[in-house]
């Protein structure tokens, strides 16, 4: 039995900050050291007995699963005893790793329980009641062990599966037996006729629309494709739930999952991630974890989440984000024969390393998220003065990281996961690449925060009518539901509703380009002038990849927008903080929406201004620059 938690431990983990903390897939306890040294005492261990996606193990410790039934978790109980031995006060997050052990995809396989390999095809393996009952005794078993020896210290569980542990399936959707069986067990609960079979591979992934589904010709794959996203997120809640009952209720519970801004190629649809807002409705799962957006890392660019972080704050849940950002000294060789010479070096010295850091820290400072350091194949921070930085983080973290920040944004960003579902991600000339991620490279240089929610959000958001400017992108399924939101919540207050690509070209039944006209005043894919509707201004760019930063800027500055700064940088705001980021040399001046008593530089001190509205900034090269205002 679990030995009760004092109160002294429960008040230890509850209202506390976000977590800010080190991470490695190996032994770097010279890092670590640093780490401490820095003032940081959260550190995440990671029993695994799985390969990455290069076919080599993710721990330098032995596994802990050996055999059906049969765990060892000396090597669990060494990364703790190794982590206490360099910190004096640790916190551990604890990953536990669900992906399937080579020997029991192989065992299930051929014991004719259907394939289990989870790394590689995640919704075959959640379709195993065998698979499933296996990894879910290992799970309570590990976390019973930790909670008997370490229950002190374990602030948080991370469940790990699927593709990368970031729960993305590469099946692209294939048939199994026992898939096929879950999925007319799906099908039947929503009252529907049961299907004889698994859309075929080219019915899954044809796409008569220049890419998009069609609602009829196609509703078979779209139902399948939803299906395929709630395999994945139920799955995660039956594991997060067995997990609940084993810990704690001040210990939270955190899976990589929600990419809905990122994934593009053979992932928006097919990884699995379309069904977030199961995840966020449920209780189970406190917290969302995703790197730093791989879209926009170059020095100049504004970094970002895989998530829709206005959504989980609405919903309540946490958000956690991986900086693993690749520094000018980071170790990319695994061995002598694995060596990631694809993986490019966006950052050429420790200057560039500063700034790029400084950013991420900012981003997550100002949407109010946790922050690891994902030291992933070690030295990624081993400089003198990156290290430094680290701990100056750490007393900026303690001053101002609070979970409940977010921009002070005038412009939002609205994805609809139904729509993705028309995408097709499958051919190699889709344009998955040019939906979401050219718009966020453009709102990172717009000079003005921005958020970004679901649509089902719309309901919930308090403060809706500070939104001047509101970007719907790719919003292709407009039923008579969505059609009410969008005219009791947006049409009105004289806003600015900018469309891309498509919209409304599809009610859930059937498609109409006509619909669409009648919805925005434009025809698809053919550009215009804003046209003024009732109440509203409705916009529209035909093409993600066409839309530059200017042409945002004329958008958001024509709605009303703040924005301070005219130059296409990150600029990032809220109440009482202020950054700016910098890609290279030059100046710029910023615009405050009203006068601060006193304007401090946190990071260097440098700059500080009395009764003024005005910034202006000196960049002599790569710089990101932190203000705390005051305002009396």
């Amino acid at each position: 039995k679990i030995k009760p938690i004092a109160l002294r431990q429960e008040e230890r983990f509850m209202n506390r900050k976000p977590f800010f903390a080190y991470r490695s897939f190996r032994k770097e306890f010279s890092a670590m050291q640093d780490f401490t040294a820095a003032g940081v005492n959260q550190f995440c261990v990671f029993p695994a007995h799985s390969t990455n996606s290069l076919g080599e193990p993710y721990s330098e410790y032995a596994p802990t699963w050996l055999a059906p039934n049969v765990y060892d978790f000396t090597p669990f109980d060494q990364q703790i005893e190794d982590v206490k031995k360099i910190s004096p006060n640790p916190e551990i997050l604890c990953m536990v790793d669900l992906n399937s052990p080579s020997w029991l995809a192989r065992r299930l396989n051929v014991a004719h329980c259907g394939p289990a390999d989870s790394f590689l095809s995640l919704t075959d393996a959640l379709a195993s009641p065998a698979w499933f009952e296996a990894t879910r005794n290992y799970m309570e078993a590990l976390i019973r062990h930790a909670e008997e020896k370490y229950g002190n210290l374990i602030c948080c569980y991370i469940l790990a599966c699927g593709t990368t542990d970031e729960w993305m399936d590469y099946s692209n959707g294939r048939e199994s037996l026992q898939k096929l069986n879950r999925y007319r067990e799906w099908v039947n609960a929503r009252g529907e006729k049961k299907p004889e079979c698994i859309p075929s591979y080219v019915k899954r992934f044809h796409a008569p629309h220049n890419g998009l589904r069609d609602p009829q010709e196609d509703a078979e794959a779209l139902r399948y494709w939803q299906f395929h996203s709630e395999l994945v997120a139920d799955s995660i809640l039956r594991f997060a739930e067995a997990a609940r009952a084993l810990i704690p209720a001040e210990k939270q519970i955190g899976v990589f999952y929600g990419y809905v801004l990122e994934l593009s190629n053979r992932r928006l649809v097919q990884a699995g991630h379309l069904a977030y807002e199961k995840i966020l409705a449920s209780d189970q799962v406190n917290f969302l974890i995703s790197p730093g957006s791989y879209q926009d890392r170059e020095l100049g660019g504004g970094g970002g989440f895989m998530t829709p972080n206005g959504s989980l704050h609405l919903a309540g849940k946490g958000c956690l984000h991986e900086c693993d950002h690749r520094t000018h000294t980071a170790n990319l060789e695994l061995n002598a024969y694995t060596k990631l010479t694809w993986m490019p070096m966006l950052w050429k010295n420790e200057a560039e390393d500063i700034a790029g850091l400084r950013r991420e820290f900012c981003r997550s400072l100002f949407h109010g998220t946790s922050l690891w350091w994902f030291d992933m194949w070690g030295k990624f921070f081993i400089g003198r003065e990156t290290l430094r930085e680290i701990a100056r983080f750490k007393q900026l973290w303690e001053r101002f990281a609070d979970q409940n920040r977010q921009p002070d944004a005038e412009i939002a960003v609205i994805v609809d996961p139904a729509s993705l579902r028309y995408v097709d991600d499958e051919s190699d000339d889709n344009f998955t690449r040019k939906l979401i991620q050219p718009l966020l490279r453009c709102c990172n240089r717009l000079g003005t925060p921005y958020r970004v929610y679901t649509l089902s959000d719309l309901p919930r958001i308090a403060e809706l009518n500070r939104f001047k400017l509101v970007i719907l992108p790719a919003l292709y399924e407009v039923t008579p539901e969505k059609r009410s939101l969008l005219e009791s919540y947006l049409f009105r207050d004289g806003r600015t509703i900018l469309w891309l690509h498509g919209a409304a070209l599809s009610n859930g039944k059937q498609w109409s380009e006509t619909a669409m006209r009648e919805l925005t005043g434009f025809s698809f894919g053919v550009p215009g002038e804003p046209v003024p509707r009732n109440g509203w201004l409705s916009a529209y760019c035909p093409q993600f990849d066409t839309l530059t930063p200017e042409t945002l800027r004329e958008f958001a500055r024509n709605a009303g927008v703040h924005l301070y700064c005219d130059m296409p940088i990150p600029v990032w705001a809220a109440e009482d903080l202020l950054m700016v980021h910098s890609g290279g040399p030059g100046g710029c001046e910023i615009r405050l929406p009203r006068h601060a008593a006193a304007i401090t530089e946190l990071f260097d001190g440098n700059i500080q201004l009395e009764k003024t509205d005005r910034i202006h900034c000196e960049f002599a090269g790569p710089q990101t620059l932190l203000f705390q205002l005051e305002y009396r």
